[in-house]
């Protein structure tokens, strides 16, 4: 078999591994980056409603 023909099932077969790998590791990281902009808006709302409870 050339190495060719060898090399084109190898390298689609990385892809489908790969992808959904990064797949979810990109929509574990956009979770979390929401859960911390949930966060870091409630600190704000919070400190505009009470100015002596500022973060430090």
């Amino acid at each position: 078999m050339p190495l060719r023909v060898a090399l084109l099932p190898a390298a689609v077969t990385g892809i489908l591994l790969t992808a959904p790998a990064g797949s979810a590791r990109i929509m574990q990281l956009r979770a979390t980056a929401r859960k911390h902009r949930r966060a870091d808006h409630r600190a704000v709302k919070a400190e505009a409603k009470d100015p002596s409870k500022a973060r430090r």
